[in-house]
């Protein structure tokens, strides 16, 4: 194979394109299959070609889709297919009675017909597309698949391999692997990780599994060894217990978007209280390899100050949750769905050990709606510095399967462990204490989501020693900083190094979201579709499952509901945070995606298109679902200063006005659909000229903002 040659924008560029891979394996299985086997006459050519395009279907499938045999198998006719028939049945084969089957006839011929079709995908497809692509998703893709050739894959990944092997992870030899991971299985039953690598738009991320459960060939006891997660569990708990004890372990940290948002209200609140609100100035820092830079021997040290117990008692439990809460909506034609089970480790010192009501009382597990917590028979106790050994085995010597060779990690800590990111936050919350402690003032704010850092504060002096303290890095945490992906909002230089400045916006981006630099008002960052270079059509429908089902309208109605449903975050309908007009611009920015999400799902499912009472159906409920979550931001102690809530008319407007801007650029199957809409824009027009300008302004804007996206 010739070298690679011109430069390209991303890795994902080399990959093959699923219509080649696609026409490939279609070329092989019709000479590898004798057309014979597909039936006689015309229904021959029928078959072959209906086979054939569920192979297509099969390669441009995403990630998480399935292809069931009924839907591969629906039309193929068994009685014109000879080799089904019975040898009795041969000398018969132009009887016109030859098509009257029994029904024990029929179905075993239909069982041969499907034993045939999942042997042709299970035996030749897939083998034939494991042995000449490797087949991985993206970053940046998504859902989306890709098949790169092995040759031109090796040639992508050489590098990045040897720099894995130079930097954080150590070769062993094969006997010494073995020895290795054979006494470690028989000490802790703990096995070892498996390692891919995933492409990135710039380079290779490493990923590593220890979720899975070693097979180690040859061993007699391997059905008695868990995955690496399973064996560390205990000392999450431990931790999650210690967290729970004193927060403030974890110093400046979050554990999630929502917990920005309510660390934000808090301080503008603060700010509020001592007059008008004073100029911010925001830092973002981006920390390069996080997980692979933390020393390892420090962290674990640092670890065994934090414990405080001698002994804990670890139990589990299981929370039984509805897999579809939206199931209710629609009448129960179908087998209801399986409740989703999660099972939950807990831990408490072994002194005073808590029984699960006491934990559920107190707030210590799940606060989840609709949730059954049951009991579990596991109970055991560990002594807390088995557990510590137990952890700097797992930091020390992280053992990864790669190929056919055994690794080592020998710097970081194992990214894809359970543990991984509770490690990282006590480690940072450390580093904060004794680097940052100049940062604990009342006019500055930081938050720190695992490794993605964002300082707020009124006094430009403490944002810009912030800079000159992490810039440079802080190699006794590992810690080193990427200037050209952290940002400011103010002009900012240090050691000569300029810092990437926010010009001609107010918002400044943090993890998902937008925050009004001069109102810390937080809107949804939408525009990360268009990260990547790839078109708005392109990134929706990376994104998307398409479940080609019986009653395709429900699986519709609960994926769309369930996705709107994610993003209406309170923190974007908080009115003692947010002005209504940010409301209101997040509720129609969300209905807008929300539509275009329906209008590539819809595109996708082909034939399964669902009726327009359907679609209507769907929007309806949209629009109460989103007046529900609307209206339950309107506690009881809300100041009249908050300004007034959103009313129903007005949620209606706006999905009404939204729906229609997207469908509107896709009429023709659409029709009865946009009818339905232009009644309820009018029916919703507010009374007061105030409302309607400011309904009309916030349509006019989103429009503008989405008009020229491309779905």
């Amino acid at each position: 194979m010739p070298k690679l040659q011109a430069p390209k924008l991303s890795l994902t560029d080399y990959a093959t394109p699923a219509s080649s891979v696609s026409a490939f394996c279609r070329a092989v299985m019709k000479n590898l299959i004798p057309p014979q086997f597909y039936g006689t006459g015309q229904n021959r050519i029928l078959h072959q070609d209906k086979i054939l395009k569920h192979v297509d279907q099969f390669v441009q499938m995403r990630r998480f889709e399935n292809l069931s045999l009924q839907d591969v198998c629906q039309g193929i006719k068994v009685t014109c297919i000879p080799w089904l028939e019975p040898p009795s049945n041969t000398r018969q084969a132009l009887s016109p009675l030859r098509h009257k089957l029994s029904r024990s006839d029929f179905e075993k011929r239909t069982e041969l017909l499907h034993e045939f079709v999942y042997y042709l995908f299970d035996s030749i497809l897939i083998p034939l597309i494991r042995a000449n692509f490797y087949v991985t998703e993206s970053q940046s893709g998504r859902n989306r698949l890709f098949y790169f050739r092995h040759d031109v894959w090796y040639q992508l990944t050489e590098r990045p391999i040897l720099e894995l092997k130079a930097g954080v992870f150590e070769e062993l030899e094969p006997a010494t692997a073995q020895r290795v991971v054979e006494k470690r299985l028989e000490k802790s039953g703990m096995g070892y990780g498996s390692l891919r690598l995933l492409p990135k738009s710039t380079g290779i991320r490493p990923l590593l599994n220890l979720k899975r459960k070693p097979v180690l060939a040859g061993h007699a006891k391997s059905g008695k060894f868990w995955s690496v997660n399973s064996v560390v569990a205990p000392i999450h708990s431990m931790l999650q217990y210690e967290k729970t004890r004193a927060p403030s372990k974890l110093g400046s940290c979050v554990q999630s978007v929502g917990e920005i948002y309510s660390q934000l209200k808090n301080f503008k609140r603060h700010l509020q209280n001592q007059g008008s609100m004073p100029p911010l100035y925001f830092v973002k820092l981006d920390i390069q390899s996080c997980f692979d830079t933390i020393p390892q021997q420090s962290l674990v040290h640092l670890i065994e100050r934090l414990i405080t117990e001698a002994a804990y008692h670890y139990t589990k439990h299981v929370e039984m949750t509805p897999s579809d809460e939206f199931n209710i909506l629609w009448p129960s034609h179908e087998r209801p769905s399986k409740a989703r089970r999660r099972f939950v480790g807990r831990a408490a010192p072994a002194a005073r050990p808590q029984h699960l009501a006491e934990a559920v009382t107190n707030g210590e597990t799940s606060q989840r709606r609709n949730t059954v917590f049951v009991d579990t028979l596991m109970q055991r106790e560990f002594n807390a510095e088995d557990l510590l050994d137990l952890l700097d085995d797992h930091v020390r010597n992280n053992l990864i399967k790669f190929g056919r060779n055994y690794f080592r990690q020998c710097n970081g800590i194992p990214q894809g462990s359970v543990l991984s990111s509770m490690l990282c936050n006590l480690f940072y919350a450390d580093m904060e204490q004794q680097v940052l402690g100049f940062l604990q003032s009342d006019n500055a704010l930081l938050v720190r989501l695992v490794d993605d850092f964002l300082l707020v504060t009124t006094e430009s002096s403490l944002a810009m020693r912030f800079l000159q303290v992490m810039i440079p890095g802080q190699p006794a945490y590992g810690v080193s900083v990427n200037p050209a992906k952290s940002l400011v909002n103010f002009a900012a230089a240090v050691e000569g190094i300029q810092v990437p400045r926010l010009v001609d916006t107010r918002l400044f981006p943090y993890c998902g979201c937008l925050i009004d630099t001069r109102s810390l008002e937080i809107y949804k960052d939408h525009e990360r579709i268009l990260e990547g270079g790839q078109s708005v059509a392109t990134s929706l429908s990376n994104s998307l499952t398409v479940e080609l089902t019986r009653v395709p309208g429900r699986t519709l109605h609960r994926k769309l509901l369930g996705s709107f449903k994610l993003l209406m975050h309170p923190m974007y309908l908080d009115r003692q945070h947010n002005t209504i007009g940010v409301i209101l611009s997040n509720l129609y920015a969300n209905f807008v995606i929300s539509g275009m999400k329906m209008y590539r799902y819809l595109k996708s499912s082909g034939q399964m298109h669902p009726a327009p009472g359907v679609v209507i159906r769907i929007i309806r409920d949209m629009i109460h679902l989103a007046t529900r979550m609307v209206q339950a931001r309107r506690e009881a102690n809300v100041p009249a200063a908050a300004g007034r809530g959103v009313h129903h008319c007005e949620v209606e407007f706006l999905a009404a006005a939204a729906f229609r801007f997207v469908l509107g650029r896709k009429q023709a199957r659409y029709v009865r659909v946009l009818g339905w809409l232009d009644v309820i824009l009018r029916e919703s027009q507010p009374n007061s000229q105030h409302q309607a300008w400011q309904l009309g302004q916030v349509v006019r804007t989103g429009n503008a903002t989405y008009g020229g996206w491309k779905f």
